[in-house]
């Protein structure tokens, strides 16, 4: 299976780099994307927090990077809260057996990271209350649209060129180590193409689910959707038992994708997700994501 290719940065920088602290007491590794600016610490063993999250917080500020997330058993949650970090959600059988719980910080000039507030929170709630009423709306199944596994130079050459137009959603970069990758390509009758893209990790069996760019109108809800559809069905019968993907907290279409594929929200994570060309004159800007995640099988292997 394909891994995600190494592109750099035009400053010839890799667009994700890994970045080591080790000492007697500390050993993690930071997965920095330069991309989306999300750093995905992995911690390898516990204690010294104080002296990780420095180096967590000099390499973020060093890079500008504004977000920072952990995926951590349910017993190291309180150790991470009391270094600043605030738990976001959580991702049924991310360890196959057991869940994996979200925690995050944004790097500010405080020690304390910052939450999402009750504006924030009741968006999310109107953006997941409005996807669940345009769900229902959405066939069971959808024989206008096409999905089929694509070609990763393909799926990449898209990927470029939509983020240079600055619509990207998901840069299709790697979120874990030694982790495989596929695309999918979506297409409903008479609409365009989207990709999608699955990263999954055999070991623990959970995949991150991504979308190339967010659908702009019903017939890209619709591939979005069949895609979606398409993607849990294949991860299940390799043996994944958790999916999982990050939206803008705003997003209705993207929420009508994922409820109408099985998904619901299990987190909301502050300034979560970059969306490429969606600030002022076509910058970057960070939203807040939700967390959606589907269980598709018991370890044992039968069906949620």
């Amino acid at each position: 299976m394909a891994k995600a290719a190494a592109a750099r940065t035009p400053e010839n920088q890799p667009v994700v780099e890994e970045l080591h602290f080790k000492s007697e007491s500390a050993f993690l590794c930071l997965l920095l994307n330069r991309r989306t600016g999300l750093i995905r610490v992995i911690d390898f063993r516990s204690g010294a927090l104080p002296a990780k999250r420095l180096f967590i917080q000099n390499v973020a500020r060093r890079e500008g990077v504004e977000k920072v997330i952990l995926l951590v058993e349910k017993d190291e949650v309180s150790s991470w809260t009391r270094v600043g970090f605030v738990r976001e959600g959580t991702i049924p059988g991310f360890y196959k057996r057991s869940d994996g719980h979200l925690v995050g910080c944004v790097i500010g000039e405080k020690t304390a990271s910052v939450e999402v507030g009750d504006e924030g929170q009741k968006l999310a709630e109107r953006t997941v209350n409005a996807g669940k009423k345009n769900a229902r709306e959405v066939p069971e199944t959808l024989p206008m649209v096409s999905a089929v596994i694509g070609d990763e130079e393909d799926a990449l050459k898209a990927r470029d060129e939509v983020w240079r137009k600055g619509q990207g959603l998901s840069g299709f970069d790697a979120f874990g180590r030694d982790a495989a990758r596929y695309f999918v390509e979506a297409t409903a009758k008479k609409g365009r193409a989207n990709w999608l893209s699955a990263e999954f990790q055999d070991c623990f069996g959970h995949s991150l689910v991504e979308v190339l760019r967010a659908p702009t109108d019903d017939l890209d809800v619709l591939a979005l959707t069949g895609g979606l559809r398409f993607l849990c069905d294949d991860l299940k019968e390799r043996g994944i038992v958790s999916a999982f993907g990050f939206a803008p907290s705003d997003d209705i279409g993207l929420a009508t994708a994922y409820v109408a594929a099985g998904f619901r929200k299990t987190g909301l994570l502050a300034s979560g997700i970059q969306i490429a060309g969606g600030g002022p004159k076509g910058t970057s800007e960070r939203k807040d994501a939700i967390l959606w995640t589907r269980k598709l099988a018991n370890p044992g292997g039968d069906e949620e």
